[in-house]
């Protein structure tokens, strides 16, 4: 990854950790780790595991992965990614398409 791209994924970990923690959650940013989970993101009665894509495409084996882990813990498989702020995917299966938007409690429409 060249070093802009690494910038820019880092800066977008950061943001998704500020925007969940101004809703409430505690926040863990998982920087340079390479893992399954870039933030994981708590509040009472629920956990998020969001892993931050630019594009806000997650490969097939990182979706996976993820959706795993999440079920393991009964965790929340989101994909952050940016289009006029931090929006967010939660992951319903392996497929590409297997998705539905997701937003904070505490966010507008």
């Amino acid at each position: 990854m060249t070093g802009r791209n690494y910038r820019n994924g880092a800066q977008l970990e950061r943001d998704a950790k500020d925007n969940l923690e101004a809703d409430g959650y505690w926040c863990v940013r998982s920087a340079g780790s390479k893992g399954v989970v870039d933030v994981l993101a708590m509040k009472p009665g629920q956990m998020l595991m969001v892993q931050a894509k630019a594009n806000g495409v997650c490969p097939p084996a990182e979706r996976a992965a993820l959706l795993e882990l999440a079920s393991r813990f009964g965790a929340l498989p989101l994909v952050a990614w940016r289009d006029r702020g931090v929006k967010y995917r939660r992951l319903t299966g392996t497929g590409p398409k297997e998705w539905v938007p997701w937003q904070a409690d505490g966010e507008q429409p």
